[in-house]
């Protein structure tokens, strides 16, 4: 027969029901009920050890860790020729880097750039859409100074480009989607050409502000310069190839691309000028006769005029041969041999 309650203990059901905590059971019930023991308690535990990652519903991950790896792989190997274009092509020694690839929307892509900078919306033909290119004016007008002929110093004001100063970096441009055609040849044949230009990131929109991106960051030096390019490639973009960037497969590619990386590089490396020079070894003389030297003195050397020379290449010592004259009456360097070594 069930137990018939006290007022007490009505009294104290009808308090914690009105509290919204849960009622105590009574003595005699609790003795009555078998104990539950620690179990609840290893199972609440338990459920509070599991892991917990964040996810953003506004910026979902579109892109899985092959094809980020693979896209990785691809700039990277961009980075290390365009790094050889661009230094055959300013005849200075310059530094490409890849930094990141990473997911964002296009909108927080467009606030991260400077503005003024030097925007451009890429096609990329067969494919629908375009990529965006940004260079940074602290890269920029380095490089058009060093093409024009100065010292390519750091610019210490920011300010927008000229038309004239645009069409004069439209060869590096052109420089850097030639060097990408090649980096995303293993995935599939794409026409580069730069589709719109501006100067204020705001005023191109190659997708909705909210849409993925892929932001692909490069760090260029050129002397004490340093400046970035970003690439922005929609991942929609990518749907209609994503079956392509199998790992696997473009390992196998970049195994196989080894002697194209190396023909490319050497063919960049033909466009550097070298400075030759045919070294007539000369004589010691103390400092009190160079103090002493005037114009028209003349000072004997130790080789003859017809004696074989060294010819260096960038001061090295690589070829022997004579000091002629052509037919134009013109003096020549008739090269006999080349130097072991």
């Amino acid at each position: 027969m069930a137990k018939i309650l006290s007022q007490e203990e009505v009294d104290a059901l009808l308090k914690s029901h009105a509290k919204g905590a849960k009622a105590p059971a009574p003595a005699a019930a609790s003795a009555e009920r078998p104990s539950a023991g620690p179990a609840p308690q290893k199972a609440k535990k338990a459920q509070l050890q599991k892991k917990v990652s964040l996810y953003n519903f506004r910026r979902p991950d579109r892109v899985s860790r092959e094809q980020m790896r693979s896209l990785h792989f691809m700039h990277d190997r961009f980075a290390r020729n365009f790094s050889s274009s661009l230094s055959a092509y300013l005849r200075t020694i310059t530094e490409v880097n890849l930094v990141s690839v990473e997911q964002l929307s296009y909108q927080e892509f467009l606030l991260s750039v400077p503005d003024p900078t030097c925007f451009n919306a890429i096609s990329i033909r067969p494919l629908e859409g375009a990529f965006a290119l940004e260079v940074n004016p602290q890269l920029v007008f380095p490089i058009i100074d060093k093409m024009l002929g100065g010292p390519g110093d750091p610019l210490k004001n920011l300010r927008t480009m000229t038309d004239i100063e645009q069409s004069i970096f439209d060869g590096v441009l052109k420089l850097a989607l030639d060097d990408l055609r090649e980096a995303w040849r293993g995935i599939i044949e794409l026409d580069f050409k730069i589709q719109a230009r501006e100067t204020s990131p705001q005023l191109i929109q190659i997708v909705a502000p909210n849409e993925v991106v892929l932001l692909v960051v490069f760090e260029v030096k050129m002397g004490t310069v340093v400046g970035m390019i970003n690439l922005a490639i929609p991942s929609i973009i990518l749907e209609p190839v994503a079956n392509k960037f199998d790992q696997e497969m473009y390992t196998g590619y970049k195994k196989s691309g080894t002697f194209e990386e190396a023909r490319l590089l050497m063919e960049s490396m033909k466009r550097c000028d070298m400075a030759v020079a045919a070294e007539i070894r000369g004589t010691n003389l103390r400092l009190s006769e160079i103090l002493a030297l005037q114009e028209g003195d003349l000072i004997p050397l130790t080789k003859r005029f017809d004696a074989m020379l060294d010819l260096t290449v960038d001061g090295i010592p690589r070829f022997h041969g004579y000091v002629a004259l052509n037919s134009n009456q013109k003096r020549v360097f008739q090269v006999t041999a080349s130097k072991e070594g």
